[in-house]
């Protein structure tokens, strides 16, 4: 059997997830690299690019909730085949959109599509290990397989540049394709498996979120989830009209800076692996965190090429670092009957409060200077921090309890 790294064996199952990341992530970063410039090429102003990623923001928390527990009860195989499918028509449908109302169609199936898909393979890939009594893994799968994908990532970011060469926006058309023929491979190589399925689809979405909101430190992740967009989807929002708006660069050099930023946040996600093994995990999202404050306020002190890139790289390496640890961190408080369900509610708190950053930097990028986006992001990641602090101190205490109650027996 093959090795990875020195302690993991490539079997199926961990094959099959690694599959399915890289071809999401490749997609994304055909996607990512180029939806923003296209719809500002397209004669959309930055307000109204706003305007499509706040609805975009409220779609997904709309539909990613109901749709881990549509993953848990009727399958996870029939979510991810089903996403990949809707996520393909709405990235061609992107593809050919000229006028808002079109785009705001195409992004709407967008998130449907990436709504049936988050979450889902991780709690596909986590009860399959935990079913073959490896649950250990999981905490050296989960950066390893962020890595590698973020680097195929960067790969396919260079090639977009390739592709926009006198077609800005072909890339978009290649993800189209990939996704569809994503979905039709999945059919074929993935075994099903769920979650809940004793009771019925509306009493389980009624179960879990009543138990979701009684628990403290479910709410607190909650709430960590939603301040973490500031900072996250300000720098999605600006990175790109920052570049070529404020800085004049040539939008040729999208691909090539989004191929650096993954490779980066591809650092990122392998650092928090070995951070993992030596501190807690809400520690090293705090780690993550700082790194991202620091680059934020790096790039709004100075408006120039050089602190754009030091300040950028070290937002993408603190995104990689805090979005490794909590994935793995998370899974530690979800149990694995409710597992899609759970990571779908996160996800959901996070884009129903997202919604309003897309809509507030677009503002702030027309009327007061970009340099004030990067200010909100500082500030959101200040407040992100607070919250994991107060996640940590929350564990430890339920984990002296505990400790306190076996040494009691």
């Amino acid at each position: 059997m093959r090795r990875f790294g020195k302690s993991i064996k490539l079997d199926s199952t961990i094959v099959k997830y690694y599959f399915i990341i890289i071809l999401y992530e490749s997609i994304d970063k055909l996607f990512g690299t180029v939806y923003v410039a296209h719809m500002g090429i397209r004669g959309l102003t930055s307000f109204q690019i706003g305007q499509v990623l706040a609805i975009a923001s409220i779609a997904l928390s709309i539909f990613d909730y109901p749709t881990g527990n549509i993953a848990d009860r009727y399958g996870r195989k029939r979510s991810l085949v089903l996403g990949f499918f809707i996520w393909s028509i709405g990235l061609l449908v992107f593809f050919q959109a000229n006028n808002l109302f079109t785009f705001i169609l195409s992004i709407l199936l967008w998130a449907v599509g990436v709504s049936l898909i988050s979450g889902t393979p991780g709690a596909w890939f986590v009860d399959e290990i935990t079913k073959e009594g490896r649950a250990h893994l999981k905490a050296k799968v989960f950066p390893n397989a962020n890595a590698i994908s973020l680097i195929f990532g960067a790969i396919v970011a260079l090639l977009s540049s390739a592709l926009a060469i006198g077609r800005p926006d072909f890339p978009l058309l290649v993800a189209g394709i990939m996704a569809l023929g994503t979905s039709i491979i999945l059919i074929f190589i993935l075994n099903e498996n769920y979650g809940d399925r004793a009771i019925s689809f509306r009493k389980a979405l009624a179960r879990n979120t009543i138990d979701i909101f009684k628990s403290t430190t479910m709410r607190l992740i909650l709430i960590y989830s939603m301040s973490g967009r500031i900072a996250f989807q300000t720098f999605v929002m600006i990175w790109q009209l920052y570049m070529v708006k404020e800085l004049k660069l040539p939008t040729a050099y999208l691909g090539f800076t989004m191929a650096i930023f993954l490779v980066v946040l591809a650092i990122g996600n392998s650092l928090a692996g070995i951070l993992l093994k030596r501190f807690e995990g809400v520690k090293v999202s705090i780690m993550g965190q700082g790194l991202i404050a620091i680059g934020s306020i790096t790039i709004a002190s100075h408006t120039s090429i050089v602190a754009f890139y030091i300040g950028a790289c070290l937002i993408e390496l603190g995104l990689g670092i805090d979005m490794s640890a909590s994935s793995v961190w998370v899974h530690d408080f979800i149990p694995s009957e409710r597992r899609a369900s759970y990571i779908s509610a996160i996800s959901a708190a996070g884009s129903l409060f997202g919604f309003t950053i897309p809509l507030v930097s677009g503002y702030i990028a027309d009327q007061i200077g970009f340099r004030y986006n990067w200010l909100l992001a500082f500030i959101g990641s200040i407040i992100t921090i607070t919250l994991l602090i107060k996640i940590g101190t929350k564990i430890r205490t339920v984990r002296e309890v505990i400790e306190n109650v076996e040494e009691s027996n």
